[in-house]
């Protein structure tokens, strides 16, 4: 999905018929309430809003004829919208009328998977994931002056159009009255088909929330606070998934998908009620500074998951088989490896367990990825030029780490331009934090997710 900023246009891809949906976000007129018609997705809490309107203006096939169309996004002069069709084609589509300008061709390079899509705001580069291979590709265009199209809607048309707002304008004093896309005969039917099913759904067995506290730490319904125990998940229990999510539990063994998370593979999660989850194979890096001023600058390694940050001579042990990530928090000019050597490398891929995907010359803002296996060394650093590397203990290694760390020494600056500048920096200002979010796994998120599974398991 991708809301047109101006126009107020949801776009919506669907992959079963092959089409582009169009949806006017401010049109529709209120209904009905939602909760006694849809309960497998609501409770009774007030703040719980979910409401249904209907006669909304909407296209169901802006774009058709597309093989699977997956992510979508739009160009930085919002006069095109990019629609990825999985098995390796790019379209580009006229967001006045939805004809098909041009296609990108990527199946022929090997990505035939293609899920979403996103432009950058300052380059105007498009981006898309490909599945199979686990890439994040850049198409970057041959000469971005020669991308001209012609307006495709008739300029008598949009004359007349403009004259009919016009009249209804002076008419009426209204501009929304009128619209060509607007189903004039809708009318809005409240009525709801079976309210007994609302009872039904929300009892001891499902959401157990009649009374508020359900949603809430202190004084915690007893049959939603038992949630946490239940280990029935077969597929023919009485166990409610979405009761899980809506009791505020997004990391539960009977949940899909690793306990319902997102860990990095062979991560482990743990629950955080109402707020999200941690992953055991998750870890901050910042630094920090002992009395200020460059020279005492120190990397500092921390995870939410178990709560704290780590002392200096406080060694993780990493277990093979899993694939660990490190985000870097450092900022710009303070860019961070991690490596087989106890010393800053601008190389920072030393194999292929260590991966970036950010930069290959160090990190600064965003993640890197490791992945222990067999190959991996016993030892392994996160370094930083002007600062003593954190070492990191591979499970089964026979070295001593803290030694090889504790006799290297700090690691320099590189001649890079990146690292321009590494002498006037501010430390007094780079001391990061423990923070209290949870890398993006929202409730949000995990309840929609919860409604896309309900609607599998329970057919509503």
């Amino acid at each position: 999905m991708v809301v047109h900023p101006t126009k107020r246009v949801l776009f919506i891809s669907n992959p079963a018929k092959g089409t582009v949906v169009s949806v006017h976000v401010d049109s529709g007129t209120y209904s009905r309430t939602a909760r006694e018609e849809y309960p497998i997705f609501s409770n009774r809490l007030p703040s719980f809003e979910y409401s249904i309107y209907e006669c909304v203006e909407q296209d169901a096939e802006f774009v058709s004829g597309l093989d699977t169309p997956t992510g979508l996004a739009l160009s930085t002069d919002l006069a095109r919208l990019f629609v990825a069709e999985r098995g390796g084609f790019i379209r580009a589509i006229d967001v006045e009328t939805g004809v098909i300008l041009s296609t990108i061709n990527v199946g022929d390079r090997g990505y035939t998977s293609i899920g979403g899509l996103s432009v950058s705001p300052t380059t105007g580069h498009l981006h898309f994931v490909d599945m199979d291979s686990n890439q994040v590709v850049k198409i970057e265009p041959e000469s971005v002056e020669s991308c001209f199209y012609d307006n495709h809607v008739n300029d008598d048309f949009i004359t007349r159009v403009s004259e009919a707002e016009l009249l209804i304008r002076n008419e009426c004093g209204e501009t929304d009255l009128f619209s060509v896309s607007r189903d004039y005969t809708c009318q809005v039917d409240a009525t709801i088909p079976n309210g007994t099913l609302f009872d039904q759904v929300h009892t001891d067995t499902g959401y157990a929330s009649d009374n508020p506290d359900v949603q809430s730490m202190a004084g915690m319904d007893e049959a939603a606070a038992l949630l946490e125990n239940r280990t029935d998940c077969e597929f023919d229990s009485e166990l409610n998934l979405d009761a899980l999510l809506l009791g505020g539990y997004y990391c539960h063994k009977c949940l899909p998908r690793n306990e319902g998370s997102s860990c990095d593979a062979g991560g482990v999660c743990k629950n955080v009620q109402w707020s999200g989850f941690t992953c055991d194979n998750e870890y901050f890096v910042d630094y920090t500074y002992i009395g200020g001023g460059k020279d005492n600058a120190r990397l500092k390694l921390s995870s939410l998951h178990y709560g704290k940050a780590f002392a200096p001579d406080e060694m993780i042990e990493l277990s093979r088989g899993v694939t660990y990530r490190f985000t870097v928090r450092t900022g710009e000019g303070r860019p961070v490896s991690i490596g087989a050597l106890p010393q800053f490398s601008a190389e920072i891929s030393v194999s292929d367990s260590v991966k970036s995907l950010i930069s290959v010359s160090g990190v600064s803002n965003g993640p890197i990825l490791v992945t222990v296996d067999d190959s991996t060394p016993d030892c392994l650093f996160i370094s930083s030029p002007r600062t003593k590397c954190l070492p990191l203990k591979i499970e089964g290694g026979s070295s001593d780490c803290a030694a090889i760390a504790a006799e290297a020494p700090k690691g320099t600056a590189q001649s890079s331009p990146e690292f321009d500048g590494w002498e006037n920096m501010n430390w007094e200002n780079s001391s990061g934090e423990i923070v209290g979010s949870f890398l993006a796994h929202s409730s949000m998120m995990a309840f929609l997710f919860g409604l896309m599974l309900m609607s599998c398991r329970y057919g509503s």
